[in-house]
C-alpha cells in the first residue's frame, strides 16, 4: 500500500512539472496574485517599505473599482503598471486623491471602461494607461488632460497644434500616428515628453522644445520622417533610447550640454543627418547610437567621453573623419564599431590608435605637427625634401602611397593638395627656428 501511495504522489508531482514546464506563465501568474493580500475581493495589493499601498493587479470578473483612500491604514499612492489590463468587464474606476502614479498600460484594453476618474493630483500617468478604453475614445475634447497637467491623448485633426498652458508633461502615445500634425508649438510650463509621445507623426516638421522640458522618453520622434531640424535646450539631462530613430529628413540637431549619454539607437537611422556635435557633458556613447547615419560626415568626440559603444558608428558610409580627444576611451572592440571608411584620428599610443591598428583603418595623430613628415618632432630641411618628392612624383603622373599621417604632413598649408608651397612653408618655418636658436 505505501509502495502505491509513492508511486501515486510521483506522478502526481510528475504531472505538476509537465504542466509548470509547459505553461511556465500561468502558474507564476496566479502564484504572484495569490500571495498578495485582497482588497474586496478583487483587488490585489502590496505594501511598500515606506509603508504606502501599490494596487499590483485585478481579479478578470471584476466590474467596478472604487480605489479607497487607505489600505490596513495606509495611504494608496500607486497604481502599478498593467494593473487592470485586459479587464474586459471594468466599467468604472474610481481613484483617490491619495494616488501619485498610474503606471504604463494600467488600464489598456478594458474594452467596457468608460468611467474613470483620475484626481489632479496625480503626478505621473505611464504611456498607454488607458489605451483601447471607450473612455478615451468618447472624450468630446482635442486635447485629453489628466491628473496634474498631463496630455494622455490629442484628438485634434489640425496641422498647426498649440498644446495648452498648463500642460506639464506630453504623455506616452498622446500624438502617436497623428497624421494631421505638421507642427507644434509647446507650453513653457512643459516638463517632459514621454515614451512614444510623437512616434510615428509622419508629417510632423517643426517643433520647438521649451527650456522647462528636463526629460524626453524613448521613441518619442520615433519615424518621425518629416521632422528636419532638433535643437534641445540645455535644461534636457536625458533623452531615451530610440528617441529619434529613423527621422530620416533630420539633418541639424543641436544636443543639450546637460547631456550624460547618448542612449541606445537615439539617431540610428537618421540617414540624412550630416554633422553633430557632441557637447562635453556627455560621459557615455551607448550602443548603434548613430547606427545609418549614412550622410555623418565628422564626429569630434570630446574627452569627456570615457566610453563608445557597439555599433556606434556601423554603417555611416560617408562617414571620413571620427576624432577621440580621451586617449583612454573605451572603444566598443568590434570592426562594426566605426565605419570603415572613417579615418581615426587620436593621440599616439591611445585606445584609438590600438583600434585603428587592430582593424587597419588609417590613423592621424593629434599629436603630429602639420608638415612633419618623418614624424621626429621638428619641421627639417628633410620634411621640405620629402615633399617636394611627393609633388614631383604627382606631377609626373605618378601615384603616391602614403599614409593618412604623410598625406596630412605634406600638405602643410591645408588646402587639401601637396604643392610647391608646402614644402617652401616647412622651410621657412624651419628657418625662423633656425634663426631663433642661434
Amino acid at each position: 500500500m505505501a509502495l502505491q501511495q509513492w508511486v501515486r504522489r510521483c506522478l502526481w508531482l510528475g504531472t505538476v512539472l509537465i504542466i509548470l514546464l509547459t505553461f511556465p506563465g500561468i502558474p507564476a501568474a496566479k502564484a504572484s496574485s495569490a500571495s498578495l493580500p485582497l482588497y474586496q475581493d478583487y483587488i490585489y495589493y502590496s505594501v511598500t517599505p515606506r509603508n504606502e499601498v501599490t494596487i499590483n493587479s485585478a481579479r478578470a470578473s471584476i466590474t467596478e473599482a472604487v480605489i479607497p483612500e487607505t489600505i490596513d491604514g495606509y495611504p494608496v499612492t500607486e497604481i502599478e503598471s498593467y494593473a487592470f489590463k485586459d479587464c474586459v468587464r471594468l466599467k468604472r474606476v474610481s481613484i483617490p486623491d491619495t494616488v501619485k502614479k498610474i503606471g504604463e498600460f494600467a488600464f489598456k484594453d478594458c474594452v467596457n471602461l468608460t468611467d474613470l476618474e483620475i484626481p489632479d493630483t496625480v503626478e505621473k500617468i505611464g504611456w498607454g494607461a488607458a489605451q483601447g478604453t471607450p473612455w478615451l475614445e468618447q472624450q468630446t475634447t482635442d486635447f485629453v488632460i489628466a491628473g496634474k497637467g498631463i496630455l494622455l491623448s490629442y484628438l485634434g485633426q489640425d496641422a498647426d497644434v498649440q498644446v495648452p498652458d498648463g500642460v506639464t508633461a506630453i504623455g506616452g502615445y498622446a500624438f502617436s500616428a497623428c497624421d494631421s500634425v505638421e507642427q507644434v508649438k509647446l507650453p513653457e510650463t512643459l516638463t517632459s515628453i514621454d515614451a512614444f509621445a510623437f512616434d510615428q507623426c509622419r508629417n510632423l516638421r517643426r517643433l520647438e522644445i521649451p527650456d522647462s522640458v528636463t526629460y524626453i522618453g524613448e521613441y518619442a520622434f520615433h519615424w518621425c520622417i518629416s521632422l528636419e531640424a532638433v535643437s534641445l535646450p540645455d535644461s534636457v539631462t536625458e533623452v531615451g533610447n530610440h528617441a529619434f530613430a529613423y527621422c530620416k529628413v533630420l539633418q541639424s540637431v543641436q544636443l543639450s550640454s546637460g547631456l550624460k549619454q547618448l542612449t541606445n539607437m537615439v539617431f540610428s537611422g537618421c540617414t540624412a543627418l550630416s554633422a553633430v556635435e557632441i557637447p562635453e557633458s556627455v560621459e557615455i556613447i551607448n550602443n548603434y547610437a548613430f547606427q545609418n547615419c549614412a550622410s555623418l560626415r565628422e564626429v569630434i568626440i570630446p574627452e569627456t567621453v570615457a566610453e563608445v559603444g557597439s555599433g556606434t558608428f556601423e554603417g555611416c558610409t560617408a562617414l571620413q573623419k571620427v576624432t577621440f580627444c580621451n586617449p583612454y576611451c573605451r572603444i566598443y572592440d568590434a570592426d562594426q564599431t566605426i565605419a570603415a571608411s572613417a579615418n581615426i584620428c587620436g593621440n599616439l599610443q591611445s585606445t584609438a590608435q590600438m583600434y585603428a591598428k587592430k582593424y587597419s583603418r588609417s590613423f592621424i595623430s593629434l599629436d603630429q605637427i602639420r608638415g612633419d613628415f618623418d614624424g621626429d618632432g621638428r619641421l627639417t630641411i628633410d620634411d621640405a625634401y620629402e615633399v617636394l618628392k611627393q609633388y614631383a612624383t604627382l606631377s609626373a603622373g605618378g601615384v603616391l602611397y602614403l599614409t593618412e599621417s604623410q598625406l596630412y604632413a605634406c600638405d602643410y598649408n591645408g588646402n587639401g593638395s601637396i604643392e610647391i608651397a608646402d614644402a617652401f612653408g616647412i622651410l621657412q618655418a624651419y628657418a625662423r627656428e633656425f634663426a631663433g636658436k642661434g
